[in-house]
């Protein structure tokens, strides 16, 4: 190991962009002729990779070139370039290196039976328009991972979503939000600073803040005909939903599926709105006007009234105001309601907290599916490479 000295301020750079550069040159004495370029780099009062100049702190030490004497074979200069304006690298081995990633905003089409009001996509006599579509914002994650050997787990993981709750780049996201796509593995492995093999994995996540699931009408070609009987040994007729539930015994009453007809008894041969109890509904009731203000917390499915009463409907298409990501509303499916309509449970949990909001109530009966396989994130590595 030999000693260091520092032999002259060397070349000072402003660019264009206001970054700075500068080189200072070291002396290193050696012990040896023979002296080793570890050796060398180690020597006393010599800066490492990563150190801050002494006068321009912001300015930090990343190239190093060492240059031994042609005729003093003890005598090295060594090169140290400073900047200001660096590529964020970590220089470790592939091992001790953290999971990165990087954003970009995306986007995925959805069927569309409603407008941004929640409004049913039907004329005035109760046809569906068809074939709309309505965007729905989302983010992609690309992620590269340092793999020892080809990461079978991670591939047996893609295409699935979280079944809890997961931070990417510092951000939480719920469970169900975030799914695995597009796993690749190279042919062969790469080298990292020490010489060691690994697998550079790449995949994406593919972040929906609302959810993967889907809210979808109730509506189809068919009704359900509730239907009783005076005897066992009567004939069935057609009755309404009250007296089918009163009906005893159970066995003199049955629900039969129907294709849905016009008062001249035609098949309609298309697709009904049908309401809670799967009975077709051709005109839904529309309302722009809220039904009341409520309060919802952030990961809670419960809705509590402030003013005014939920619809006695499960199943009900119902809008929050503000309770969406980042204040937008959030939509979901009324699940169940609490006697005299104060509090209810959504399908899907509030994403803000919001106190007083406005709810509107469309009058149209949605379903609510989630379409994607849930799995146990808690092996999958996970980007947090900011600052």
């Amino acid at each position: 190991m030999g000693t260091a000295k520092l032999y002259r301020r060397g070349d000072f750079q402003l660019a264009e962009d206001g970054a700075e550069s500068v080189v200072d040159v070291w002396r290193v004495i050696a012990t040896s002729e023979t002296e080793t370029i570890t050796s060398i780099l180690a020597s006393s009062g010599l800066p490492s990779q990563g150190d801050s100049h002494p006068e321009k702190s912001a300015a930090i030490a990343l190239e190093i070139d060492a240059t031994q004497d042609d005729e003093v074979l003890t005598f090295w200069l060594v090169s140290v370039r400073y900047k200001t304006s660096i590529t964020t690298r970590e220089n470790a081995a592939y091992a001790s290196q953290r999971t990165k990633g990087g954003m970009r905003s995306s986007r995925i089409e959805r069927p569309a039976f409603f407008d941004a009001r929640g409004y049913p996509l039907v004329n005035t006599a109760g046809d569906m328009y068809e074939g709309l579509g309505r965007p729905v914002r989302t983010r992609t994650v690309n992620v590269t991972h340092n793999a020892t050997s080809i990461p079978d787990y991670i591939f047996n993981l893609s295409d699935t979503i979280n079944a809890a709750a997961v931070t990417i780049l510092g951000t939480s996201y719920p469970a169900l939000s975030c799914k695995l796509t597009d796993v690749n593995c190279p042919d062969e492995p790469s080298r990292d600073k020490d010489g060691d093999l690994y697998y550079p994995v790449s995949y994406n996540i593919e972040i929906n803040p609302t959810g993967w699931h889907i809210l979808l009408p109730n509506k189809g070609p068919n009704q359900l005909i509730y239907q009783t009987r005076t005897s066992s040994t009567a004939d069935w007729q057609d009755d309404t939903k009250t007296n089918y539930d009163n009906k005893t015994p159970t066995t003199d009453r049955r629900i039969v599926k129907r294709p849905i007809e016009s008062e001249e008894q035609q098949n309609l041969g298309g697709e009904i709105w049908l309401d809670e109890d799967g009975q077709a509904t051709p005109v839904v009731s529309l309302t722009g006007a809220s039904i009341g203000t409520a309060n919802m917390y952030s990961g809670i499915t419960t809705i509590t009234m402030a003013s005014g009463t939920l619809p006695e409907t499960p199943g009900l298409l119902i809008r929050v105001e503000g309770a969406g990501l980042k204040g937008r509303y959030h939509e979901t499916r009324l699940v169940s309601v609490a006697s005299g309509g104060g509090s209810g449970v959504m399908e899907s949990a509030a994403l803000t907290d919001i106190l007083g909001a406005d709810v509107y109530a469309s009058g149209v009966i949605v379903n609510e599916f989630l379409l994607e396989d849930a799995a146990d994130w808690s092996s999958l590595p996970l980007p947090n490479n900011q600052p």
